[in-house]
C-alpha cells in the first residue's frame, strides 16, 4: 500500500527533527555539555555544512561530538530533501517532464558515465549537501545509495576540516 505523499513528508519532517536536534541535545546532556552550544553547533551546521566542525572547535567541543552532530544534522538535511523532491516529482507533470529531460542530459556526461552515484562522494566538498540531493534524485540513483555517498562524502570533508582546525594536520606535516 502506497503512503500518501504528505503522510511520507510528514514522517520524513519528524525524523529529521529528531536526527537534527533530538539525538545531539539529548547526548550533550548525557555528556554534560551546554545546549547552547550543541544549538550553536547545529545551527551553524545547517548554514556552513561541514565548515561548521570549526565553530564546534571554537566552542571548545570534543571532536567525535562535533562530528556526531554535524553527521546528524547533514543527514536530516539530505533524507528530507530526497523526500521533498520525491513528493514534487510525484504530483507535478511539469517536474517528472524536466526530471526526464535533465537524466537524458546528464546521463550523457562524461563525469557521471565514469562516476555514477560514487561521484557524489567527491561533490558533497564542492557542491554540498544541499545540492547533491537533488542529483541524486534528477538521476534516479537509489535512495540509500545517495544518502550513503554523501553522508561519506561528508563525513571525509568533516574530518579534514576538523583534523585542520585542530591542527592535527600541523602536526603531521
Amino acid at each position: 500500500m502506497k503512503q500518501k505523499s504528505w503522510v511520507k513528508l510528514a514522517k520524513t519532517i519528524i525524523i529529521g527533527i529528531i536526527l537534527a536536534f533530538g539525538i545531539p541535545i539529548s547526548i550533550s546532556q548525557v555528556l554534560g555539555i551546554p545546549i547552547s552550544k550543541t544549538l550553536s553547533l547545529i545551527v551553524s551546521t545547517f548554514a556552513l555544512e561541514y565548515f561548521a566542525v570549526t565553530v564546534g572547535v571554537g566552542l571548545g567541543l570534543k571532536p567525535p561530538f562535533i562530528l556526531l552532530v554535524v553527521t546528524c544534522v547533514a543527514l536530516s538535511v539530505v533524507l528530507l530533501l530526497l523526500t521533498i523532491f520525491g513528493v514534487i516529482g510525484e504530483k507535478s507533470k511539469r517536474v517528472s517532464n524536466f526530471l526526464s529531460k535533465a537524466r537524458e542530459k546528464a546521463r550523457k556526461t562524461k563525469v557521471i558515465q565514469k562516476y555514477g552515484v560514487y561521484g557524489l562522494v567527491l561533490a558533497v566538498p564542492l557542491l554540498g549537501f544541499y545540492i547533491c540531493p537533488a542529483i541524486g534524485w534528477t538521476m534516479g540513483w537509489r535512495k540509500d545509495l545517495v544518502v550513503s555517498m554523501i553522508l561519506t562524502g561528508f563525513i571525509l570533508s568533516s574530518s579534514i576540516v576538523l583534523l585542520a582546525s585542530t591542527g592535527i594536520v600541523k602536526f603531521i606535516l
